[in-house]
């Protein structure tokens, strides 16, 4: 699998997240349901571990969110801005990162919570939330690795890999983005989240380059 193959199925499991989240605003709307139903028969047979590795997001976003919270409460009481904007997070902006990102977001709660762990205790964080937190993140990351598998290993049925990407991103584009123009007025955050995550990232230019060696200086007369 290429960089560019893994950045697109990566942004195709993030919108099927949203998009699951989601599933009560749109599940009595028949063309977007059986648009979201044919994704998922040509995502197969991924579907059955997204929608697993869906459920694993939740708890983890829900775990981070009370341990967040509670973390900035702390910051706001003792004037610590550098400690707040650490944790400074909600449903939204958790829902429309990407998975490698949001284990890092997970990864600097931990951390935050450990750096203040004593002072923590009177707002419920201890040294168990902070272990659940890490071990949720590890089960999400586990999951976005199965994922991946999943995807690399499809070679069944007609569609190979590359096929199998063309397809689905024909059915993004010419169907669900476009079903998705219902939703932009009475479903704001639902249509917001679901085009930020339609974005394909590219990881390879997110990676940076290391510093080349300064040139060796000209030998003297």
């Amino acid at each position: 699998m290429t960089q560019e193959q893994d950045d697109i199925i990566t942004m195709f499991e993030t919108t099927l997240v949203i998009l699951d989240k989601n599933k009560n605003t749109w599940k009595n709307g028949v063309a977007f349901s059986e648009t979201r139903t044919k994704t998922g028969k040509q995502q197969a047979p991924t579907e059955g571990v997204t929608g697993e590795k869906a459920q694993v997001r939740d708890d983890l976003e829900e775990k981070m969110l009370v341990t967040a919270g509670a973390i900035a409460a702390f910051a706001a009481k003792n004037a610590d801005p550098d400690l707040a904007a650490q944790v400074e997070m909600n449903r939204s902006s958790l829902d429309r990162l990407p998975a490698s990102d949001l284990v890092q977001t997970a990864q600097r709660v931990v951390d935050a919570a450990t750096d203040n762990l004593a002072e923590l205790a009177d707002y419920g964080v201890t040294g168990a939330t902070r272990d659940e937190l890490k071990a949720a993140a590890d089960i999400f990351a586990n999951k976005k690795e199965s994922t991946r598998e999943a995807v690399v290993e499809r070679k069944v049925e007609t569609l190979s890999l590359p096929e199998a990407i063309s397809s689905v991103r024909s059915i993004f584009r010419n169907e669900l983005d476009k079903l998705m123009s219902a939703f932009k007025k009475p479903e704001p955050d639902f249509y917001k989240a679901y085009f930020a995550a339609r974005i394909i990232v590219n990881r390879a230019a997110t990676i940076p380059k290391k510093p080349e060696p300064a040139p060796a200086p000209a030998p003297g007369p």
